[in-house]
């Protein structure tokens, strides 16, 4: 390595895998942490410890307007679009409670390695300029209204429930002065009266220093070609004096002397279920061993069915609550507990007694702990970390150095927090008397936070006259001529941002090759006619009677998906279908001749495998169906060792369940409770409301609908009362049709080389489905297709949907036209890039809808499966506004009023090739994509394909493409749409959009 001012404090490697190194500047004290992890990406994770004691959201918002300029890059926006030259899809950024993080990808190390040095700059020397902070942060514009990215951001998810009872837990948790019970993303009120430009810039200066930013890299990068980027970077830090530096998170952590409880009340207009929560202090955040044991322990009381938590509060007759989920806060001093959500109203009050006597039960050996069951969960913990390793193992590897870099001092800390393979196989040692002394230790005598989210319609009304009264009082107190002055200064303000940077600023740094990148190799074998692929002599699919998919590929897990096609059912038995896939794994299993009790198949799958699952579509959902709905798709994923064990528990669930009237009952009740949070979802809600529009009544789409749910899981829970046999005959005639031969295919993904030396891995699969003989005809692609379930436009009986939810304070909208229906067709590369083109990361609508605070989320994209284009706005606190600037761009784009240009193409022929390679980003994104070839009708070398034809997009492309399929975008004769605002806010929101000429 040459000479560098880097010096290597030390190696380690993460659970037996991923080689690490810390490197430490003698010049500067940046610290570099490089984890060499092959593939096609190359990861940064760009950390700073942040620590703030208000609720101004100074962290979150310094972390917008770093973006928008630095010292040798003064301009907004031009890091995403160097960073979409790069091979790259933008920037990223997110702030926690203990610090902040600036993280971009790129396809290859070569575009990497040219933006670090520009990323760093923003990091350390952004231009923090007041403009930017008045866009990107809040203002009140000329109609008197109050806007902002960071402003619109906080205002969708400030008053949900979820996140009031979740701030009041914390406030309670950590008295005194203490951080952790800051919100850092910003309270609104607060961004309005409290929060400035000055004391953002002053919190720059205090936390965004070499001292304090640690870069994270991970992929197949050198060490010295990361240097060597780094070096200017080095150069300019070493030019200036800074004061002395004091490190985040220094202060000892008040005590939590007593319990405190506390009632949140939050708006809803369904105030038929709330939420409790329940937490405790836990261990330091530096002793690792005892933090990876509360896991288990706290997975153990609530993760399955099984669990004490679950089958005391959910899986009973008459249920507390829907869910229970444990979590814990990795702060200096941890906190965990339970959050139970959907409570029934009338026990919100009864959930902590409750949750304290069973509990005690445990701790005092009155319940005594099921060690093998504590064994399975540790086993199931080292397969999870060995999966993370051929599946997310940027993410994985870099959220563990954040830890270390925030809480760890050596390279003993470093090593056991990066090895929690290590820590887990220690644990299985461990006696019943460890786990006790843990629970009595953490929860028995020991001061705990219950917090109550209280349901309140009452409170959602008064908030929204509230706000509407508050922006009305606004107007007022500025008058005419203030509000002429909030609009001439955020008019400046949009100006002096939009300048853009020199097209020689942008071309100075060059788009990469994709030559050199390399996707996972994968080889496909298949006995569906037309689709073979290459012979696998260790396992011969032909001999397979019934149509078998086969991944063959480098792993040490198999995956086998069995995909049933729904669309020959009766409609009134498709509505069973989210109750049937829920039930497949929970429910009592004949095998041999005996049935075994729900409460063993639970036990047993969590020993015998690493993952199960069972949904629609691809990936299986249960209201909101994946990919390809009209595919029940059922999932077993195992170590390969128990390659044989997963073959047969796949067709144990599939054959052997017994549906029982007490079994459907309580878990049709825990899905009605489920729809209750999903009701609160304005994202949900909206592409409910669409699907209504656009899929026929057949299509699973709206089958699986929460709102269709929730009416048939009612009537279905009455009938299990009345004539359950009519139930249960249902559902085993639903398994009946869809075990049929010509409704059946698997899809295995596996290592045949290592599967073959323990015998013939094609072997258990020639007698898994009943009867049948030979595969049949059929070419294996999807029958019906899904543009079969789309509505043509005369046969829809409604265009348009608005909709007021009490707890969506801000907008949710979704438009649709009829669009490319193949991926074959010759226009589809051109209209991707043409999406791309408007709306990349600082792209038009970029810099005009978030930029300008209208929404802080929006897309288009284009589905060929579905033959629809879709347009997307989220929290949006003006969601007609963001719906006219973006009908306004498409139009003078197409019209000719604005010129495309050759360097923003650049970039988004770029940036979609990233997000191309991206699909393939691990050999299981690699093995999921395979699945959908088959769905889709393409090769799988598609996505390659793709890469070569995205560069060869012209302009004159995207204008032909754009005449053809983004102008009806903006068509009302041809778009249907769904909105969800607040309440308050349904009358003024149509009167808007018809100015529009959408309603």
């Amino acid at each position: 390595m040459a000479a560098t001012n880097f010096k290597l404090v030390y190696d380690v490697v993460s659970n037996g895998k991923v080689p690490v190194s810390m490197y430490k500047s003698t010049d500067t004290n940046l610290t570099v942490f490089i984890a060499n992890i092959e593939g096609p990406l190359v990861n940064g994770y760009f950390c700073l410890a942040t620590e703030a004691h208000d609720d101004d959201g100074l962290p979150h918002t310094l972390e917008h307007l770093v973006f928008l300029g630095s010292e040798d890059y003064p301009y907004k926006g031009v890091l995403d679009l160097l960073a979409n030259r790069c091979l790259a899809s933008g920037t990223n950024a997110w702030t926690d409670t203990d610090h902040t993080c600036y993280t971009v990808t790129t396809a290859g190390c070569e575009g990497f390695l040219q933006l670090l040095p520009i990323y760093v700059d923003h990091i350390l020397n952004p231009t923090l300029k007041e403009s930017g902070y008045v866009t990107e942060v809040h203002h009140v514009n000329g109609e008197g209204e109050d806007a902002g990215v960071v402003y619109c951001e906080m205002q969708a998810r400030e008053n949900t429930g979820e996140s009031l009872t979740h701030l009041s837990m914390l406030r309670a948790m950590y008295p005194g002065h203490c951080g952790y019970k800051s919100e850092t993303g910003g309270i609104m009120a607060n961004l309005r009266e409290s929060t400035s430009h000055k004391k953002v810039c002053d919190y720059h200066k205090q936390f965004y220093r070499p001292e304090n930013l640690c870069l994270i890299i991970t992929g197949a990068i050198k060490a010295e070609d990361v240097f060597r980027a780094l070096q200017p970077v080095e150069e300019k830090l070493k030019k200036r004096a800074s004061p002395p530096f004091t490190r985040p998170w220094q202060s000892p952590v008040p005590s939590l002397p007593d319990s405190q409880e506390r009632v949140v009340p939050y708006p809803t207009d369904d105030e038929e279920y709330g939420m409790v929560t329940v937490a405790w202090r836990g261990f330091l955040a530096k002793d690792q061993y005892k933090y990876e044991a509360l896991s288990i322990l706290l997975d153990y009381l609530s993760d399955s069915a099984i669990s004490p938590l679950q089958r005391d509060f959910v899986e009973i007759e008459d249920p507390y609550c829907s869910k229970v989920y444990q979590f814990i806060i990795e702060n200096s001093e941890t906190c965990f507990g339970f959050s139970f959500g959907n409570v029934d109203k009338k026990r919100l009050h009864d959930i902590a007694p409750k949750l304290k006597e069973l509990l005690k039960k445990i701790a005092d050996g009155e319940e005594k702990i099921d060690m093998d069951r504590i064994a399975n969960l540790i086993h199931r913990r080292v397969l999870d970390a060995l999966n993370t390793i051929e599946g997310d193992v940027h993410d994985s590897v870099a959220y563990m150095i954040i830890g270390q870099f925030l809480y760890g001092d050596t390279k003993e800390d470093c090593e056991v927090r990066l090895n929690p393979i290590d820590s887990r196989r220690r644990l299985k040692s461990e006696p019943e008397s460890f786990w006790l002394n843990m629970l009595q230790s953490l929860t028995q005598n020991k001061p705990w936070v219950v917090v109550v989210g209280d349901p309140s319609s009452k409170l959602m009304e008064t908030m929204g006259e509230e706000e509407k009264g508050r922006v009305e009082a606004q107007r007022k107190e500025l008058g005419t001529t203030g509000l002429e002055e909030r609009r001439v200064k955020l008019e400046q303000a949009t100006e002096e941002n939009e300048v853009e940077p020199p097209e020689s600023m942008l071309m100075a740094v060059p788009v990469p090759s994709t030559e050199s990148i390399h996707f996972h190799p994968l080889t496909p074998s298949s006995n569906l006619p037309g689709r073979a692929g290459a012979a696998n002599p260790r396992f011969p699919v032909a001999e397979v009677p019934y149509k078998f998919q086969l991944d063959d590929m480098s792993t040490h897990f198999a995956r086998m998906l069995a995909l049933l096609d729904t669309s020959s059912l009766p409609l009134e038995l498709k509505y069973h279908l989210p109750l049937f896939t829920e039930s497949l794994m929970e429910s009592p299993v004949l095998r041999d001749g005996e049935v075994i009790p729900h409460e063993r198949v639970i036990a047993e799958l969590e020993k015998d495998t690493l993952y199960t699952d069972s949904g629609l579509g691809i990936p299986p959902g249960c209201f909101q169906c994946g990919d390809f709905p009209h595919f029940l798709v059922t999932e077993v994923k195992v170590e390969e060792e128990k390659y044989e064990q997963g073959v047969k528990w796949l067709r144990d669930v599939l054959y052997g369940t017994q549906f029982t009237a007490d079994r459907l009952k309580i878990i049709a009740n825990r899905m009605i409770g489920d729809i209750s949070s999903l009701k609160r979802s304005g994202s949900r809600i909206v592409r409910t409301l669409l699907h209504t529009l656009v899929f026929t009544k057949e299509c699973n789409f709206n089958v699986a609908s929460m709102l269709r749910q929730l009416t048939f899981l009612t009537q279905l829970v009455t009938k299990l009362e009345s004539d359950p046999e009519k139930v249960i005959a249902d559902m085993n005639k639903i398994r009946d049709l869809l075990l049929q031969p010509p409704n059946m295919c698997i899809h295995l993904s596996c290592d045949t080389k290592k599967l073959a030396a323990n015998g013939s891995p094609v072997a258990p699969w020639k007698t898994f489905l009943s009867g049948a003989t030979s595969l049949g005809s059929g070419d294996g692609t999807t029958t019906p297709k899904m543009t079969d379930f789309v509505l043509s436009l005369e046969s829809s009986p409604h265009k348009k949907f608005i909709v007021g939810v009490g707890d969506v304070e801000s907008a949710y909208f979704l438009q649709v036209v009829p669009c490319i229906s193949s991926y074959h067709h010759e226009d589809l590369p051109a209209l991707k890039v043409l999406v791309q083109y408007l709306t990349q990361c600082e792209g038009p609508m970029w810099s005009q809808i978030r930029g300008l605070g209208f929404a802080y989320h929006y897309s288009i994209y284009v589905r060929p499966d579905l033959g629809l284009l879709y347009l997307l706005l989220a929290k949006s606190a003006h969601v007609a506004d963001a719906y006219r600037v973006g009908q306004k761009i498409v139009q003078e784009y197409l019209s000719g009023e604005n010129e495309f240009s050759e360097v923003e193409l650049e970039s988004a022929r770029s940036s979609l090739i990233f997000e191309i390679i991206e699909e393939e980003k691990t050999i299981w994104d690699t093995a999921q994509e395979s699945v959908l070839c088959y769905l889709r009708g393409v090769e799988h070398e598609y996505n390659k394909e793709m890469v070569k034809k995205v560069p060869k997009v012209t302009v004159e492309d995207m204008k032909s493409v754009g005449k053809k399929y983004l102008a009806p975008l903006f068509d009302p004769s041809v778009t249907r749409s769904a909105a969800c605002v607040h309440p308050t806010k349904v009358e003024e929101v149509t009167t808007d959009f018809k100015k529009y000429v959408l309603c």
